[in-house]
């Protein structure tokens, strides 16, 4: 059965309310562009919480510790470790079912015909209370598919390999990824880390729908030009609602030590394959378009050509950095994107022009996402009810020149270890704007083991179920080393069944009556202004640097930056700027200097960064770092401090592993 969080939530919930959001209405925020040319803020509206149904939680990981005593339907239990469940959810088109990777543990071996449930397997879960004919309320897709069925979907290679981040190297043993399951429109396939599960003709959730008739086909993405080899390891693949194309990201080495494209391109199934690995019947993945464009204009910062003394910031084009999804139309793209100083937001991408429409505002880190079926609004995994970064990106209005050099700091500390500090916004597709900062789906009193309990994190990604009226999400509850030991917060108990550390929410929009499902349609997808990426054609490298030399760069609406740049063998090596009263929209007002200078090359390389500013106008404060400066490396800061103060409130990084 489902269990419904009653107490907090049959009320309405209150509008996203933080020290930071409050800041930022004190000042005149009706001139904004953001608020000048959209809508008002919505008004939060009524939601209700519950947790679905998953399997039993096994006492241990050890095999045979799920006993029928624990389930009597041996039907399998997962691991109630922070890593029961991997990343997802995914809403089938019929909204009656979800999707989710869970980790199975304790299995009895084989040939028990229960041996079956173990690893991890995609299950879908009912969501409106009723069973699958066997009495659970969840079926397992993956579960004793035979090996007949599944061939070459076993894979050794680490999907972080390439990222240089830790563990990127370690050795795995063969596994199936099936990571962020998505559901083809047709009810009859889902889109699962490097595969497609498929049982056709039947639905996937049909009772004719049994594991000796579900096929598991790899997805290759051919990347040389002959056609040979196994193909290129790739990474958070989003399937488009039309379910013929999807996009992904995948890692490349670049003189920093590693980067980072987002890609898209057509699913096409082939029965018999001529060349390359595995050579088995499977999806290739063709017309791929790596979208990127070096050129001025999608450039944040560039020369201009009629004035080599002078800089240009570009209104944001092409921003995708990493990939998070389609609008969902199927239409245009969803990626990150910097423009403001350590500042990651998401945009919307226009896959014709490459415009890109800013969605989040907020200083906080922003990642996954979805839209919802209309376009309307959108659902963001978000740690805004945090301070967490704000001691880097609490000054807006600062443009993005230092970040240059300082990215790595704006990346690495979203997380604390395994801990994310998401938690579920949901926002008008007109986006942040002024005081208004969305609407936490799970806010409440924050009681432990509650639905608003902060100790218990979202992940990646939510989904909206197709009729507009329910997101999920997942969870994890913060566990060792993010907490006991030496750390200052203490490590909860968990108050899920069986003690399991994660958790399946569903929030449902009470008032919000469910509309006809929005299909899109499957058209060829042509980006004019990305690289169309051939077989064998050598990845560029990003452009990221500006040329050495002194520059002016005018505030779009008043003020000046005077910016110089140094290189050293031959790459940016040190970048400073002195603010002069420097505006982009007339309203946040930057005076004072910062400076970041960059030591060695890779992911070894020490990045100093001073900062000295002042901020004025709807925002009052400064930014500073100590006399050292705040050094860090791509692993995050490792010595100094940079302390920043918006409005009389004092923002400081957080203490090393929390």
């Amino acid at each position: 059965m489902t269990r419904t969080y009653v107490a907090s939530f049959i009320a309405i919930t209150a509008m996203l309310s933080s020290t930071f959001s409050e800041a930022m209405a004190t000042g005149s925020n009706a001139s904004l562009p953001e608020v000048r040319d959209a809508p008002p803020a919505p008004r939060p509206e009524p939601v209700e919480i519950t947790a679905l149904p998953l399997p039993p939680t096994a006492p241990a990981d050890t095999p045979g510790a799920c006993t029928l005593k624990v389930n009597p339907r041996a039907t399998g239990c997962m691991s109630a470790s922070e890593y029961g469940m991997e990343e997802g959810p995914g809403y089938m088109w019929d909204s009656r079912h979800v999707l989710m990777t869970v980790t199975f543990a304790g299995a009895p071996q084989a040939p028990d015909p229960a041996s079956k449930f173990d690893g991890a397997q995609v299950i879908a879960i009912r969501t409106d209370g009723t069973m699958f004919p066997n009495g659970d309320a969840w079926k397992c897709l993956t579960c004793g598919v035979p090996e007949e069925n599944r061939k070459g979907t076993l894979v050794s290679d680490n999907p972080m390999a390439g990222s240089g981040l830790p563990d990127s190297t370690a050795p795995r043993k063969p596994q199936m990824p099936l990571d962020h399951p998505q559901a083809f429109p047709d009810g009859k396939r889902v889109l699962a880390g490097p595969n497609v599960i498929d049982c056709g003709p039947f639905l996937l959730t049909s009772p004719e729908c049994t594991a000796e008739r579900v096929h598991i086909y790899p997805v290759r993405w051919g990347r040389t030009a002959d056609g040979s080899g196994r193909g290129a390891i790739f990474r958070e693949q989003r399937l488009n609602p039309d379910g013929v194309h999807m996009n992904w990201n995948a890692f490349a080495r670049s003189p920093e030590g590693i980067e980072q494209f987002g890609y898209l391109g057509r699913l096409v199934f082939n029965p018999s394959p001529k060349d390359g690995e595995p050579m088995v019947p499977r999806y290739d993945v063709e017309d791929v378009y790596l979208l990127l464009n070096n050129s001025d204009p999608f450039q944040a910062f560039a020369v201009d050509p009629n004035n080599p003394a002078r800089l240009i910031h570009n209104e944001t084009r092409g921003a995708i950095g990493e990939m998070r999804g389609w609008t969902r139309d199927g239409r245009n793209v969803i990626g990150m994107d910097f423009p403001e100083s350590g500042n990651p937001d998401l945009f919307i991408t226009d896959l014709k022009s490459g415009k890109s429409h800013r969605l989040t505002r907020d200083p906080a880190y922003t990642d996954p996402m979805i839209m919802s079926p209309d376009d309307k609004w959108f659902v963001a995994m978000d740690n805004r009810t945090t301070d967490r970064h704000l001691y880097f990106s609490a000054m807006q209005g600062v443009p993005p020149l230092l970040d240059l050099l300082t990215l790595g700091i704006s990346v690495c500390c979203y997380n604390n270890g395994n801990r994310r500090f998401f938690q579920p916004i949901l926002i008008d597709a007109y986006g942040d704007r002024g005081s208004y900062r969305g609407q936490q789906l799970n806010a409440g009193p924050a009681i432990p083991g509650s639905a608003s309990d902060p100790d218990w994190n979202g992940r990646a990604d939510p989904a909206w179920s197709p009729d507009g009226t329910r997101v999920v999400y997942w969870q994890a509850l913060v566990t060792a080393p993010a907490c006991g030991g030496s750390n200052p917060l203490p490590c909860p108990t968990s108050t899920e069944p069986g003690g399991r550390r994660t958790r399946l929410m569903m929030a449902r929009l009470t008032a919000r009556q469910p509309h006809g499902i929005i299909k899109a349609t499957a058209e060829p997808i042509h980006v004019d202004w990305a690289i169309a990426l051939r077989p064998g054609d050598p990845l560029p490298q990003r452009r990221r640097e500006l040329p050495a030399g002194k520059f002016v760069m005018d505030g779009k609406l008043g003020g000046k930056a005077e910016v110089e740049v140094e290189h050293s063998a031959g790459r940016m090596s040190a970048i400073r700027v002195r603010y002069t009263s420097y505006t982009d929209d007339g309203q946040h007002i930057i005076d004072g200097t910062e400076s970041a200078t960059r030591n060695g090359s890779g992911m070894s390389a020490r990045v100093i960064w001073h900062s000295d500013l002042r901020a004025r106008g709807v925002q009052n404060g400064t930014k500073k770092t100590g006399p050292r400066g705040l050094v860090m490396t791509f692993a995050g800061p490792v010595e100094g401090d940079l302390v920043t103060t918006i409005d009389g409130k004092e923002y400081r990084r957080p203490p090393p592993g929390s």
